[in-house]
């Protein structure tokens, strides 16, 4: 038996080479509904994966989301959340508020549990973009 899971919030990124475009969103898994978006402009997946993770934490901070799980494929995003630092060379307003976010508000952010999706055993995660 495959249990999926159906409580949190899952994010995925993209980025498209050939339209320069890097993005991500936040899918409530109860209700199936996005409740986040964001367009990046040119920047690697890696930094929209982790930016998609610490918009879900915003999101339950901020709204007292219940449970508070966000699930990701990415383990770079979940290792650099979990860091409260990313290890990327590329010169980002973003990744410096998301540094900042992480640490100023730890007390809380520590309350949130970032989990692996794992796509061989659930399939793509709900916030996937399905562009591959």
């Amino acid at each position: 038996m495959i249990h999926i899971p159906i409580d949190g919030i899952a994010t995925d990124a993209a980025h498209s080479v050939k339209n320069k475009i890097t993005e991500y969103q936040g899918i409530d898994l109860k209700t199936g509904q996005r409740i986040f978006y964001r367009n990046l402009g040119n920047k690697t997946v890696n930094i929209g994966e982790f930016l998609g993770v610490v918009e879900a934490a915003k999101y339950i901070i901020e709204n007292d989301y219940h449970p508070r799980v966000i699930y990701t494929d990415s383990q770079t995003a979940i290792a650099w959340f979990n860091n409260k630092k990313t290890a990327s060379k590329k010169k980002c307003k973003e990744l410096q508020k998301a540094e900042i976010f992480l640490k100023a508000l730890a007390w809380d952010v520590d309350t949130i549990e970032v989990k692996h999706w794992d796509n061989k055993k659930w399939g793509e995660t709900p916030a996937d973009f399905g562009n591959k």
